[in-house]
């Protein structure tokens, strides 16, 4: 369903949007979910809004599973570090 915009939402959208360097629709994707997720969410019966961009919470997620894979069995961490890096010492 479009959505309809008087002139000075679309000019807010257009300036916000080149500032940015991201499409009108990128922009108004990421004010609505920020201001979604601002909003209690007794008032919404899905639960609150996972704001995250689905390519970066993978990348935090990889992230998180090296650093579980990095510590030892008995929880302790050995080298704080090491899964920053891939086998010939070079950053991921």
């Amino acid at each position: 369903m479009p959505i309809k915009a008087n002139a000075e939402i679309e000019a807010l959208a257009a300036r916000l949007a080149a500032l940015r360097g991201q499409s009108i629709e990128e922009v108004l994707a990421v004010a609505l979910r920020a201001e979604l997720a601002r909003e209690p969410s007794r008032r919404m019966p899905d639960g609150p809004v996972d704001i995250v961009p689905s390519d970066q919470r993978t990348k935090v997620d990889r992230m998180l599973k090296m650093v579980r894979a990095a510590r030892s069995p008995t929880g302790e961490i050995g080298d704080r570090t090491a899964f920053l890096y891939d086998e010939q010492g070079l950053p991921h």
